[in-house]
């Protein structure tokens, strides 16, 4: 009986001992996923949003979005036009996304690299390594640099996948 109290009162002991590690490590993720949702990558805004319609045809898709500090845009409903290559029918309607956006040069926006937020982490991380790779290259193709110094020490930022290469991200958005 006694091993079974000392087994009990060790396992309270270690859940009370970590149970700050877990909620430090859940507000970091959290600080962290504000932190992208109102940061530029490389100069281009991201968002995040709930998809509430698509059009695959006409390449247009319908967001609600939550606040995009770094333009001022505050939430609300909107229609964006999606460059090429994202394929809208890998999407649906209801589905979580971040999202990357391109200025026009009629100073509208449109999304240049999208990933959905209701998948597996892997293939979530994977798709913000592309979204990251776009970032990078259109700002050099609008000749901009892309100073990335201190992306690394960001927390939660797994840049393995762009290590592996363009195929830790295909298959998925």
């Amino acid at each position: 009986m006694s091993r079974l109290v000392f087994t009990a009162a060790a396992a309270l002991f270690v859940g009370a001992a970590l149970s700050p590690a877990f909620a430090a490590e859940e507000k970091m993720q959290m600080d962290h996923d504000a932190m992208m949702i109102s940061m530029d990558h490389c100069g281009l805004p991201m968002g995040e949003g709930v998809i509430n319609a698509l059009d695959v045809q006409k390449s247009k898709v319908n967001v609600t979005h939550k606040p995009i500090e770094s333009i001022g845009w505050p939430e609300m409903k909107m229609d964006f036009t999606v460059l090429k290559p994202i394929d809208l029918a890998a999407f649906a309607t209801g589905e979580r996304v971040h999202f990357l956006l391109k200025a026009e040069r009629d100073k509208s926006y449109s999304i240049a690299a999208m990933c959905s937020l209701d998948v597996e982490d892997g293939a979530h991380e994977a798709c913000m390594t592309h979204m990251h790779d776009v970032a990078m290259k259109t700002a050099v193709g609008d000749g901009r640099s892309c100073d990335m110094e201190g992306m690394g020490d960001m927390p939660s930022m797994d840049h393995s996948a762009h290590e592996q290469g363009e195929d830790a991200h295909k298959g998925h958005h």
